[in-house]
């Protein structure tokens, strides 16, 4: 008797929070083959409570999906499991099979970007310069949910995150891209996405993204100061992958 197909997700889209997750989750629920969950981040591996037992409940965390035993492709979508420090690590033991999409943005953009997302939810009174000071001292103390909300600056040292990630994961397993392509050239990243995956090319019109409406820009200030903070682990992230990313420097 056939066991039936794998209940096992194939595919995370794994990073970056604040990076364009939200409108590749929502072109790809589109397309007939995948199957996603009912809601985007379920943020089941980046949760300790999870792992607390020998045998993590894999069936609990199947249940995100509305058929689990359907034919297609299951995607999760959590952009915080490449910076969880043992999110990947959980995944390979779940599916080392796995493949990662990683959506990469200007890591000063994306950190301002994420603390007017959080301060727009009114969970952070503090002005964008003082949440940086004040970010690893909260990292070291706060609760897990915490972490994942205070972490604006930390977020962005991708080379660091992606060398985890690769020590795990064979590269090919493992699709890379900046966001802005995603949303400059957006047909030509879908079909290298549905290329990674193995699916049919197919035409979809191209999501709306979570842009917020900043009361300011990013002061110059602050982004000098991200830019000097990140200027080693871009340019080790540009050896990595062989990119130029002079514009993420300045």
């Amino acid at each position: 008797m056939s066991a039936g197909p794998d209940p096992r997700v194939g595919v995370v889209i794994g990073g970056v929070q604040k990076g364009g997750t939200t409108a590749l989750d929502t072109v790809l629920r589109r397309h007939p083959t995948m199957r996603m969950t009912r809601r985007k981040e379920v943020h089941w591996f980046d949760n300790d409570a999870n792992f607390a037992q020998a045998a993590p409940n894999y069936l609990a965390y199947h249940s995100f999906w509305r058929n689990a035993l359907a034919d297609g492709l299951r995607c999760d979508s959590t952009p915080s499991y490449l910076w969880w420090p043992s999110a990947a690590e959980r995944l390979h033991a779940y599916n080392p099979s796995l493949r990662w999409i990683v959506l990469l943005r200007d890591p000063a953009e994306r950190a301002f970007s994420h603390w007017n997302m959080i301060r727009g939810l009114g969970q952070d009174p503090l002005p964008f310069a003082q949440a940086l000071d004040a970010e690893a001292a909260r990292l070291a103390t706060a609760p897990p949910l915490d972490r994942l909300r205070y972490s604006y600056a930390s977020r962005g040292y991708y080379a660091r995150q992606l060398t985890r990630l690769f020590g795990l994961f064979p590269r090919e397993q493992v699709l890379v891209l900046r966001s802005d392509r995603l949303r400059d050239d957006f047909a030509t990243t879908l079909d290298t996405v549905l290329d990674f995956l193995g699916l049919e090319p197919l035409r979809l019109d191209p999501a709306s993204a979570n842009e917020g409406n900043y009361d300011v820009p990013l002061a110059p200030a602050d982004r000098a100061r991200l830019v000097a903070t990140y200027e080693a682990d871009i340019r080790e992230l540009e050896r990595m992958l062989g990119w130029d990313l002079a514009d993420w420097r300045r």
